[in-house]
């Protein structure tokens, strides 16, 4: 039996990964009745990669674009079709909106439910050291990443990966994953969320988070300096009373420096410096100050002096 498939979908948007996802909805012959984007959140600061891009991708292929201040402005739009799909949509959507499609709306979420409800998901799947991101397409309700799980898929994390190589994979996946659902959606099961455990929805990451802490492992300090590099706040360290922000690294050794104190500069030249970790060696690769600024390594740190 051919399971049937739900073409009358709208889809809500903003920011990049939205984008990649839309490009491959509409590559595979699944293009939305309609897509929805903000008026003016954000709008000079994603004008070029994301508002004017997706003017021109609906103006292509004839989608109907909605801009608005608030979703509740095209209700009738909504309510004439079975299902919404939301990728990065910004509004916290209200129930006289989400309960007028008959299978809801679903949300892209590119992280474990309920463990990575909230903010910044896929770095706090790094700094945890997980193995595998886990994207998850859910009904939105009155919670934060609360409701319903339609459907999961995972992408394996190796050590090359940082926070936004992940973000492009998620991307690339997106579509694919959001088809495949669809399809499906008339025989899903949709599985509740166990809340008991995460009541609370995570916040952004803290400056106290960023902090890098010399007494924890080596996997630790890596995971935490890949989950939030570049263009994120990134995790820094103090050197001589400044902070300096970590922007790439790798664990180097896994030889312990018994003699030697966690935080230590153990080498440096031009390309890198060495500091020592409990159980081991971190190579670090780039750095920059207080006004991000790429900072020299020969000419800014000393052997046998500490990061704190």
């Amino acid at each position: 039996m051919v399971k049937k498939v739900i073409q009358d979908y709208f889809y809500l948007a903003h920011g990049e990964m939205s984008l990649e996802c839309l490009k491959g909805l509409v590559e595979n012959n699944y293009a939305p009745a309609f897509v929805c984007v903000h008026k003016n959140y954000e709008y000079e600061k994603l004008k070029s990669s994301f508002f004017e891009p997706v003017e021109k991708l609906c103006r292509d292929n004839n989608i109907f674009l909605h801009k608005v201040d608030k979703i509740s402005e095209i209700k009738f739009a909504v309510e004439n079709h079975s299902i919404g799909v939301c990728v990065g949509f910004m509004e916290i959507i209200k129930k006289e909106v989400f309960d007028l499609p008959k299978y809801g709306i679903l949300n892209l979420h590119c992280g474990k439910l309920p463990l990575y409800r909230g903010r910044a998901p896929i770095s706090r799947s790094l700094m945890n050291g997980e193995n595998y991101l886990t994207m998850t397409l859910h009904n939105i309700d009155e919670g934060v990443d609360s409701g319903d799980i339609a459907g999961e898929h995972e992408i394996e994390i190796d050590l090359n990966d940082d926070v936004n190589t992940l973000y492009k994979r998620c991307a690339e996946k997106s579509a694919d994953f959001i088809i495949d659902i669809l399809h499906k959606i008339t025989d899903i099961h949709f599985v509740k969320q166990d809340l008991s455990a995460h009541r609370k929805a995570n916040k952004k990451v803290t400056d106290e988070e960023r902090k890098i802490n010399w007494e924890n492992g080596i996997e630790k300090i890596f995971n935490l300096i890949r989950a939030l590099t570049i263009p994120y706040p990134c995790a820094f360290s103090s050197y001589n009373g400044k902070n300096y922000k970590i922007i790439k690294s790798e664990i180097f050794s896994k030889e312990t420096c018994n003699a030697r104190k966690n935080g230590e500069i153990y080498f440096v030249d031009e390309d890198y410096i060495l500091i020592i970790c409990k159980d081991g060696l971190l190579r670090i690769f780039e750095l920059r100050d207080e006004k991000d600024n790429v900072v020299n390594f020969e000419e800014n740190f000393h052997q046998k002096e500490f990061f704190v």
